[in-house]
């Protein structure tokens, strides 16, 4: 596979950018695998891809009957985060989600990953109480999170509305000001699922 630079890229503007070549191969199946993962998607792709990278298993068949990326990674709101609530999982979402810090390099790819923030709202005494508990959750297990009045939800947010007169109004907030970003998340996603698989194909 040709490697990403920025003479690279110069050199395809130059050629409306038709001399790239495809990221994936078509391989004829095997008689057998040491491995078969069902689905193509996040898990899947980046299961088989620590398999190869982290223990040396690269004899991987990943089916998939629809498209690569697709199932839940294709529907995700462009945020990469952590539903931490309970303690046996804290670390393992932590772990998983800074696992995108050196993804970019590993695969020679960019994947559009930008640490960022997220903030999630309440509404009612339902929504406190709920957001407050993942709040609590998290930085007994050493996460950042923190809960936000409605006035620091709006200076994290100035362009949010912290008004009673607002429709559904900010009664608190939760907030991580380490959580990942991805923009444009369907077209990267199907790119780099391709990028991912053209390594486990070597």
């Amino acid at each position: 596979m040709r490697k990403y630079s920025v003479f690279a890229l110069a050199r395809e503007a130059m050629r409306a950018h038709k001399g790239w070549d495809k990221q994936w191969t078509f391989p004829e199946p095997k008689a057998s695998y040491d491995v078969i993962i069902v689905g193509a998607g996040g898990h899947g792709l980046a299961t088989a891809y620590y398999l190869a990278k982290e223990h040396g298993i690269t004899n991987v068949a990943v089916l998939e009957k629809g498209w690569l990326g697709g199932g839940n990674t294709g529907r995700n709101t462009t945020i990469i985060r952590s539903n931490y609530l309970y303690d046996e999982s804290a670390g393992i979402y932590d772990h998983a989600v800074k696992l995108w810090d050196g993804l970019s390099q590993d695969l020679n790819y960019n994947v559009m990953y930008s640490a960022r923030g997220v903030m999630m709202l309440a509404h009612n005494v339902h929504d406190i109480q709920v957001l407050k508990r993942h709040v609590h959750a998290n930085r007994l297990n050493g996460i950042d999170n923190e809960w936000l009045t409605p006035e620091q939800a709006k200076e994290f947010c100035p362009p949010m509305h912290a008004t009673r007169l607002w429709v559904r109004p900010c009664s608190g907030a939760a907030a991580r000001r380490g959580m990942m970003l991805w923009p444009g998340a369907m077209p990267v996603q199907l790119r780099t699922a391709a990028s991912i698989l053209s390594r486990i194909a070597k």
